[in-house]
């Protein structure tokens, strides 16, 4: 007779010291350390920036994803809030934002000594590298500086305009307000020009009509230069779309505007000019 060998066994032991093990290391805490290059700190500064600069940031990364077609969302109650309400707190943002440098400066100067650390982690805590600090500042210090540099150029590019809120608005704006006649009385040229717009659905169409409306626009400021548009805002839910500027009435062609959204499905009709 042939002899057989006994199937392998597995030891149940084993098995449940596998387990034991796998269990133990999955429930280890992860070490959180603030040394890290995107610790809370760096959250902390980066927020104070954004709402130091009336978000400007954030508002320049939404405009380019609308104007490149890739992703739409209705800004009005951002901008609405940050006009109104960021605005005013804009100066306390700025003071905490630079505090919060100085500390970041003195902390990496002067690093706190903690008496329970041993020596690997005070070794450690000496050879901390400087660079992400100094890609921490750098990051907070740009991201606050965002409208003073991009506020002479706001002209330029719709995107631009539209990123700056508030006092960065008309900072540093080369856009005239208002002409002198021979009598030396100022004469105000602000207009704004009212059209209809018809399948707005949604705040997402919105944006892509005003998206629309300030691309045709700025090819029109290509061949004029003799008008300038502060600010197009559109109404989805009235299907309301305004153009605040100069010269507009005598300037912008109406018909080339509104058929121009009507190829893209958007029936546009011109209804009045103040």
């Amino acid at each position: 007779k042939r002899s057989l060998k006994p199937p392998h066994t597995v030891h149940t032991s084993h098995i449940n010291s596998h387990l034991t093990h796998a269990i133990a290391a999955s429930a280890k805490p992860i070490p959180f350390s603030l040394d890290n290059t995107m610790s809370t700190n760096t959250y902390i500064g980066m927020v104070l920036a954004l709402l130091g600069s009336n978000l400007c940031l954030l508002l320049l990364v939404l405009n380019v994803l609308g104007w490149i077609n890739f992703l739409h969302i209705d800004l009005v109650l951002i901008e609405n809030f940050t006009e109104s309400t960021l605005s005013r707190w804009q100066l306390h943002f700025q003071t905490a934002t630079a505090g919060w440098l100085i500390f970041t400066l003195l902390g990496n100067v002067f690093p706190a000594k903690s008496s329970g650390e041993n020596d690997s982690k005070k070794k450690a805590r000496r050879r901390r590298p400087w660079h992400h600090t100094a890609l921490t500042i750098a990051s907070v210090v740009a991201t606050l500086a965002l409208p003073h540099l991009l506020g002479p150029h706001r002209h330029r590019h719709p995107v631009l305009r539209r990123s700056l809120l508030g006092n960065f608005a008309t900072v540093n704006s080369k856009e005239p307000q208002t002409v002198h006649t021979t009598d030396d009385k100022p004469t105000t040229i602000d207009q704004e020009l009212i059209f209809s717009v018809d399948n707005m659905t949604c705040g997402g169409c919105g944006s892509h009509v005003r998206d629309l409306a300030e691309s045709n626009l700025a090819g029109q400021q290509k061949s004029s230069s003799s008008f300038t548009i502060n600010k197009v805002q559109v109404d989805w839910r009235a299907g309301v779309m305004s153009i605040y500027g100069t010269h507009l009435t005598d300037s912008v062609d109406q018909q080339e505007l509104a058929t121009y959204l009507e190829n893209d499905g958007y029936p546009t009709s011109f209804l009045y000019s103040q």
